[in-house]
């Protein structure tokens, strides 16, 4: 098995070193990675080429994935929302599946957080499992809740909003690429509403 300690790494370069490591290793070869947060966004980048993981929380905001490297053929995927639910300091991306003709992540809002608003090069597809909240659509701003599902074409600003404890599916055609992914995060974390991904 082979562990990164991302603890000690610059945060610019952790994704690029997992990833690189991951892309070396052959189908059932295992990888730890320490970290000093939940990995979601790294999840998210390589879920569809993972055969099992899992995510221990060890104390003191320190955070260990274990996960098995799967192989390259197609699989079918099951998941169950008592799986995953976990909140952060700012909505919780949980994947589901990462290709890079299609994304489809779990998403969990405490109130008042929110997806930044952003034009990706992906079309969205949105359902609100649970909770209400306001999705950004281009200029105009819209009621959603339970059952509510969104579709924005590419290039069209998106946002969401939690009112309440809100649980979504959040699907985009194609995948964002990391760098984008990372912007909409990095905006989040910031408090920044609106962030322009281009240029």
């Amino acid at each position: 098995m082979t562990t990164l300690d991302l603890r000690e790494v610059d945060p610019p370069l952790r994704h690029k070193l997992v990833l690189e490591t991951f892309h070396k290793m052959r189908p059932g070869e295992e990888l730890e990675v320490i970290a000093d947060h939940y990995p979601a966004h790294l999840l998210q980048l390589i879920s569809g080429k993972i055969k099992k993981y899992e995510v221990k929380e060890s104390g003191e905001g320190i955070f260990v994935l274990k996960l098995i490297k799967g192989g390259e053929e197609p699989r079918p995927i099951v998941s169950r929302l008592s799986d995953y639910r976990k909140s952060g300091e700012t909505f919780t991306p949980i994947p589901v599946i990462r290709k890079d003709e299609y994304g489809a992540i779990l998403v969990f809002f405490k109130p008042g957080q929110y997806i930044p608003i952003h034009a990706p090069d992906s079309d969205l597809i949105f359902y609100v499992i649970e909770g209400k909240g306001k999705a950004q659509i281009g200029e105009n701003q819209v009621e959603i809740d339970k059952g509510s599902i969104v579709v924005v074409p590419k290039g069209v600003k998106r946002g969401i909003t939690a009112e309440t404890y809100m649980e979504a599916l959040h699907v985009v055609v194609p995948a964002p690429s990391p760098e984008d992914h990372e912007k909409v995060m990095e905006a989040a974390a910031r408090g920044i509403r609106e962030v322009q991904l281009k240029g």
